[in-house]
């Protein structure tokens, strides 16, 4: 694309050189020959090295000394909108529907993706999980590599794309011009203040998602349901597990550790559901991704037939197979609200004792970390806290931040630095009838420590604890 026709998207214009531009990036390390640089704080040594790799012109929020350089009030939602028009709007050949919250935005969007593709409508994702973008661990992409994801559904002919929209995301104008036919909200709780400082503005990142969005899904179950409906301009839907003021409501729940049922109750409708996976908090996410692909044109019934057949999603509340006499579970919970949701929801279906394992990430709000604790050794009958993405903070920092919420519980509760150790030590006190739950890292497979991503898979730990119990028995035996 010729930089005069890329800058009309920002309208600007510029004199010089008309180059054919290869990319725009607000990153000077990947500046390339004829690309196009937004420098967001105007700092001259990255408009400097953005210029040495190749690019034709910066874009800031001053002018630079002796760049090439045009200015812009907010060069966030500049950027976002120089990388839609490089990719030709592939958004306007898309129905977008988003999903916000703190829980349930990775299943709710997986749910609801799988429900219009098992229906015949060809459906992008884009989430924590399975994201198509450049860097899958963004859950709300990029807007570089969010339009190039988009670029190539629609090359390869989707007619939907569906994502999660994060506060971080909103707040930085990564979704800046895009309209959605249809913007979800699960919930709202505490996490990422040190991003956004307070919970008001944690809250009000979120309800940008529902001022671009032409209707809304709402958990009217939610303290916040009323600032996401007055947000958005159109018409809200509302779901709750207990309200019947709502427009859907979950009636007759049935429990089992394979799965639940419940019979969702609307306006003329009336219908039973079947899903495969446990907890209260997925029958709201269920209820969520039904609600919302009925919007989008799916009847009741194509939803229950697909809903019956979803497996979930690596990393949420996934149910290990083993041999075990116990379960294993691995859910993202990492945050105080996600912890108990997931506790509370395990209790029921565990006939003996509920094991937790889980952490604090490091560099990262510290002050849920005591809630953490609380909550944890609040809900399960033994704890075991360890380290989660300790980053550059001393593992040892964090726990003792997240013991200051444990001193009046009588739950036992044991301390292992080392994630690995943590987990098999809380698997060699598991006895059959338990139930185990390494919360926390969820879909990753990696720890942060320090600067370094060690490759750290639960799964394959759990896998290998169970091959060298089993060699034990065998030399045991022998």
């Amino acid at each position: 694309m010729k930089l005069s026709v890329l800058l009309q998207a920002i309208e600007r214009t510029w004199k010089e050189q008309d180059a054919q531009i290869t990319r725009v990036t607000d990153d000077s390390r990947l500046c390339e020959p004829n690309s196009v640089f937004v420098c967001h704080d105007a700092a001259e040594e990255y408009a400097a090295e953005a210029l040495r790799r190749g690019a034709v012109l910066v874009i800031a929020p001053r002018p630079m000394l002796s760049q090439p350089c045009i200015t812009v009030e907010n060069t966030r939602r500049a950027y976002s909108a120089l990388c839609r028009a490089f990719f030709g709007t592939p958004d306007r050949r898309l129905t977008l529907a988003a999903v916000t919250g703190t829980s349930g935005k990775t299943t709710v969007a997986s749910m609801l993706a799988y429900l219009l593709e098992m229906n015949g409508r060809r459906c992008g994702l884009l989430s924590t999980v399975t994201n198509a973008a450049e860097d899958s661990t963004m859950t709300t992409p990029d807007p570089f590599a969010l339009y190039a994801a988009m670029q190539a559904m629609v090359d390869a002919g989707k007619e939907f794309c569906v994502l999660e929209a994060s506060s971080q995301g909103l707040a930085e104008e990564r979704l800046h011009g895009l309209t959605f036919s249809l913007g979800i909200f699960t919930n709202l709780g505490h996490d990422h203040l040190d991003v956004h400082g307070t919970f008001e503005r944690y809250r009000d990142a979120k309800l940008r998602l529902f001022a671009q969005s032409e209707a809304a899904v709402v958990n009217l179950d939610d303290p916040n349901a009323a600032a996401v409906i007055a947000a958005c301009p159109g018409r809200s839907q509302t779901f709750s597990l207990r309200c019947d003021a709502a427009d859907f409501t979950a009636k007759e729940l049935r429990r089992a550790e394979d799965g639940q049922s419940f019979v969702l109750v609307g306006d003329r409708l009336i219908h039973r559901f079947s899903l495969r996976l446990p907890g209260d908090f997925n029958v709201e996410n269920a209820m969520a991704a039904v609600v919302a692909a009925m919007h989008l044109g799916l009847s009741v019934d194509d939803c229950a037939d697909a809903l019956r057949t979803f497996s979930g999603v690596r990393g949420r509340m996934e149910l290990l197979e083993t041999p075990l006499p116990f379960h294993v579970m691995i859910d993202f919970a990492h945050t105080p609200e996600s912890l108990r949701r997931a506790l509370l929801s395990l209790r029921r279906l565990c006939r003996r004792r509920l094991i937790v394992v889980f952490g604090c990430g490091g560099d990262r709000d510290k002050t849920k970390r005591a809630q953490m604790g609380s909550v944890a050794l609040g809900c399960s009958d033994l704890a075991v806290i360890t380290s989660d993405n300790p980053r550059t903070e001393d593992p040892a920092a964090i726990i003792d931040d997240i013991m200051s919420g444990t001193e009046k519980s009588k739950t036992p509760v044991f301390i292992r630095e080392d994630r690995r150790s943590a987990i098999e030590f809380a698997l060699s006190k598991a006895k059959p009838g338990d139930l185990v739950l390494l919360a926390g890292k969820g879909h990753e497979t990696y720890q942060l420590v320090g600067t370094e991503k060690r490759p750290f898979d639960e799964r394959a730990i759990v896998a290998d604890w169970i091959r060298k119990e089993n060699e034990k028995t065998a030399s045991r035996r022998a």
